[in-house]
């Protein structure tokens, strides 16, 4: 049974994270509860410790409607999503129904109910040149979940646009025992196994509570439409792994250098993922941590 109100601490907002067992949905759901009314819900992870987290099956759009006029939430982020690229390339139908169609029905939903929604969105596409990509560039699908991410960009801004779309790459430590990139650079640390890093596939990656940090800022709650929540630094995946190293006090010489072109790997992806972050320091004034200080701020408390 769901207590609505049961809670309150010293904000007015009411949030609704779907999703708040994966990485970053359990990050948001953590830092947020601190200072708000804030519920979560989860669906197939068996992980999750907090029984406050409410089951919902949110392709069921009937049952995913109710939660939320019952919920009233002022706010509604979406962190359900199908991340893994194989996964999505061997399963178009299922990488649809929830990365694209979820997005759209919450959109109708949240709209007719007078929540705002937020959409955690990708930098996972091409584009026409190689430099950290502004909001409203040719961004080109190279697989099947680039294609469902931005096709869901696209759905949502038609029927709902007052949403916010943070596109985003964030890093973070699984609360659930995840296998994000930084979970994975830090078991390969800590059991002194080689680690393979691409030197050139680039990004502007974020740590995760520095999301947390700007939704619960109140700049956030006025912009609408397409941002990059990325940082301001450009950096390969060679190189924030070694970060990582260094950051834990261990030897980079286990980091060891390659290339994606010659990866094998069995879907294409985009080796150029930074975006450009200047709507978000010079039309909104919000400036984030350097990339250093952002890595600090996650391994914090981790052993």
């Amino acid at each position: 049974m769901i207590s609505v109100g049961a809670q309150f601490g010293p904000s007015n907002d009411r949030y609704l994270i779907l999703g708040a067992s994966g990485l970053l949905g359990a990050i948001l759901y953590r830092e947020l509860k601190c200072e708000s009314e804030t519920y979560g819900t989860f669906f197939k992870s068996s992980k999750t410790r907090d029984q406050e987290l409410i089951h919902l099956d949110a392709t069921d759009f009937v049952e995913l409607k109710s939660l939320i006029c019952k919920i009233a939430p002022t706010r509604v982020i979406n962190c359900v999503g199908l991340a893994s690229v194989e996964d999505c390339e061997s399963r178009p139908e299922a990488s649809w129904k929830v990365n694209t169609e979820i997005p759209l029905r919450l959109a109708q939903i949240t709209r007719s109910v007078g929540a705002q929604f937020v959409q955690i969105s990708t930098d996972h596409f091409k584009s026409p040149e190689n430099t950290p990509r502004p909001e409203m560039i040719e961004a080109n699908p190279v697989n099947q979940y680039g294609f469902t991410k931005l096709e869901a960009e696209v759905l949502v801004r038609f029927y709902n646009p007052e949403a916010l779309i943070l596109r985003t790459n964030f890093f973070g430590h699984s609360i659930n025992g995840g296998r994000s990139l930084l979970d994975f650079a830090l078991s390969a640390i800590a059991s002194q196994t080689a680690v393979t890093g691409f030197s050139d596939v680039f990004f502007s990656p974020v740590g995760a509570e520095e999301i947390a940090k700007f939704l619960m800022d109140s700049r956030s709650k006025t912009i609408t439409g397409i941002l990059n929540f990325a940082s301001n630094e450009t950096i390969t995946k060679f190189d924030f792994l070694t970060l990582v190293a260094k950051y834990k006090n261990s030897s980079q010489s286990s980091i060891i250098r390659a290339s994606i072109s010659n990866s094998g790997l069995s879907v294409p992806r985009p080796n150029y993922l930074a975006l450009n972050p200047s709507r978000l320091i010079h039309e909104i004034g919000y400036n984030l941590p350097s990339l250093e200080s952002m890595l600090q701020t996650e391994l914090r408390g981790i052993n």
